[in-house]
């Protein structure tokens, strides 16, 4: 199988992106970054590494990134596609663990297990109830593969066959919701998406998490907060979204954004995002931010 890595890059750390470059390289796999910065630096180190650089010099968001980074593997012969964020941190045997159920020609996406890099918290998986909103599921590990409707992109191995059938990232979202989005588009065509317990990973949401006991909030930055609740209000209106899911994405995006703000120092620009997101989320305005 031939296997390629697609990192998405915006003002990456150099020692994080040459440690998940390493590891994946180790597997034999092709590497490509996609770099969102609008200065690049990172010329010189995927010349030393020996992976492939796509220099966008602008940020173009995380959708159009990995599109870009799909269309250059697919040209290449890829069977199987695997996304990373450029902070993931794996060990050398994670990608042969990962891709292990994978066949190629079947559509098919699997996903690791998730723990928080600072809090050492395990993320939890979610399916869909008869409501259509997601429920938290319980696992036993030890059953091996268990199928989940919704996961992150950071991680994730996806056939080929799978993007011939559900196509690309939605580019309209910038970033957040783009992975939420794909995975339900996915089960709309009845691909299986599935975790495999075999294959753990660290991974790391926002800058920091305030555990407020009755919600866990991830706090980013202030224009990370424009695209989640703006996006909230364009994810209702997908064909793919159950309705109650979308109007309770709203209502989390509204309220996890509006709590962020009571616990950061830099409150006015977080104010000035959050409303503003609300009105061009009401306007159904998307693409990157104006």
């Amino acid at each position: 199988m031939k296997i390629y890595c697609i990192i998405v890059c915006y003002k990456p750390d150099v020692e994080n992106l040459i440690r998940i470059c390493r590891a994946a390289l180790s597997s034999k796999t092709n590497v490509v970054l996609v770099d969102n910065t609008e200065k690049c630096h990172i010329q010189d180190l995927s010349k030393d590494l020996g992976v492939e650089l796509v220099d966008l010099n602008e940020n173009y968001g995380i959708a159009k990134a990995q599109n870009i980074g799909i269309r250059l593997a697919i040209e290449r012969g890829s069977d199987i596609i695997i996304f990373f964020d450029q902070d993931s941190e794996i060990d050398d045997d994670f990608i042969s663990n990962l891709t292990s159920p994978l066949t190629i020609n079947q559509a098919m996406v699997v996903s690791p297990v998730f723990y928080d890099k600072k809090e050492g918290f395990r993320f939890p998986s979610y399916k869909l109830n008869k409501y259509g909103l997601l429920k938290e599921i319980e696992v036993n590990d030890k059953e091996g593969l268990y199928p989940v409707d919704v996961i992150i992109s950071s991680g994730s191995a996806v056939t080929k066959k799978v993007f011939d059938i559900a196509g690309l990232m939605d580019e309209d979202y910038f970033i957040d919701f783009v992975d939420t989005e794909w995975s339900l588009r996915c089960l709309s065509k009845d691909i299986p998406i599935l975790v495999n317990p075999n294959a753990t990973m660290i991974h790391a949401i926002g800058d920091r998490s305030i555990n407020l006991y009755f919600i866990r909030l991830f706090v980013h930055s202030s224009l990370r907060t424009y695209y989640k609740v703006r996006n909230s209000f364009i994810f209702v209106r997908n064909k793919n979204v159950p309705l109650l899911m979308g109007f309770k994405e709203i209502v989390s995006a509204l309220l996890h954004n509006f709590l962020i703000i009571l616990f950061v120092k830099d409150r006015k620009s977080y104010m000035a995002a959050y409303f503003q997101a609300i009105v061009d989320g009401l306007l159904n305005r998307k693409g990157k931010k104006r």
